[in-house]
């Protein structure tokens, strides 16, 4: 993929140019595989070491570039050992240009991905090495230079090309792990639980048989416990939490799940205002704050109605409440892990996309 005619046409101009010239060294197999090498490097540095998205295929071509110099370098050296006269393109030269430009770039104006430069770099370093390592030991056998040479060493020699693809692709793969972001992690466990469990809870038109033992039995779910955590966490200043938990209860009730007044949903509608505009309960909420005892940590008031709303399938609202209970203990991913994988048993993807960024902000 390129931004558009004009990056397509540079890059495939530049391939024509430096490609053809490596071709006719290497030959054709040799520069198709440096090119996909160099391409796929060039694309996980870019993801291991550079924050911005980018396109084209410019890895690719400093890899060619760079190969071409070791390449270069190598058939200078040996043309001195044979007394043998040449004329190269001082490919040295277009390197140290193209560095210069990307260094200038990168620092004052990051239209480059010099990362995806690097990478194809790399690549194209190490695969020059390959090759010319390999024609040195041809080049030994066909003048009579032979060494003996222990058998690990021979069997080097013999897929050198190999094991230098192996090594670069560990090195990117612990580019790529170091680089895998928090979110990203928790997403990943989440999405994964999701797909694991999704059959293990029970629908929502199976819930209403259980409402008795929501309400009566769970002491964390009772609508006045909920309500008072609500308001608890709002007067410590929780106000992202507390407007979950008001959220949570205004859907329960129109799911028909609580029967309260129309002055306490509206005292709790005024609540949510209060808590979304980052404002204190006024002191008719505050006198109605009692102490919870069925807690042992502010988490809790949350995380302990979230299981039982997961397990019941009510996943919309265990999200909720998952998110909110890690709002409220960022160092448990848990909460996160439970949040994503009940936003992905809902289909919810407006609340993975709001836990995540709130993982990425902590």
């Amino acid at each position: 993929m390129h931004a558009n005619l004009v990056h397509l046409f540079v890059n495939m101009f530049g391939l024509w140019t430096v490609g053809r010239i490596l071709e006719l060294i290497a030959g054709s197999k040799n520069t198709f595989l440096l090119y996909i090498i160099a391409g796929i490097t060039g694309n996980i540095f870019s993801f291991a070491l550079a924050p911005n998205l980018s396109v084209g295929a410019s890895g690719s071509l400093f890899g060619i570039l760079f190969c071409l110099y070791i390449v270069q370098k190598y058939e200078e050296n040996v043309a001195k050992e044979l007394n043998i006269k040449t004329v190269n393109v001082n490919v040295g030269k277009a390197i140290l240009i193209n560095v210069f430009i990307n260094i200038a770039f990168g620092i004052f104006a990051p239209i480059f991905d010099w990362a995806a430069h690097l990478g194809g770099a790399i690549a194209g370093t190490l695969f020059g090495l390959g090759l010319t390592t390999k024609h040195r030991r041809n080049l030994n056998f066909i003048l009579g230079i032979q060494k003996k040479e222990k058998f690990l060493k021979r069997i080097f020699f013999r897929y050198q090309n190999y094991f230098i693809i192996l090594l670069l692709i560990n090195i990117l793969f612990l580019l790529s792990y170091f680089n895998v972001k928090k979110y990203q992690k928790i997403y990943g466990e989440g999405v994964y639980l999701a797909s694991q469990n999704q059959t293990i809870f029970l629908k929502n038109s199976e819930l209403y048989q259980y409402k008795d033992i929501l309400e009566e039995q769970n002491t964390e779910t009772k609508f006045e416990n909920l309500l008072n955590g609500a308001y608890t966490l709002h007067s410590s200043g929780h106000f992202f939490a507390s407007r979950i938990l008001y959220e949570v209860l205004i859907s329960l009730y129109k799911n028909q799940n609580y029967t309260i007044t129309d002055d306490k949903l509206k005292e709790i509608n005024n609540a949510l205002i209060l808590s979304r505009n980052r404002q204190n309960l006024t002191n008719h909420y505050l006198s109605q704050i009692s102490p919870i005892s069925y807690i042992t940590n502010i988490e809790e008031i949350c995380s302990k109605p979230a299981e039982l709303y997961l397990t019941l399938g009510y996943f919309d609202i265990s999200g909720k409440l998952f998110e909110c209970a890690f709002l409220l203990n960022t160092q448990n991913d848990d909460f996160a892990i439970k949040a994503v994988e009940s936003y992905e048993l809902s289909k919810n993807k407006k609340g993975i996309a709001e836990i995540l960024e709130i993982v990425d902000l902590t």
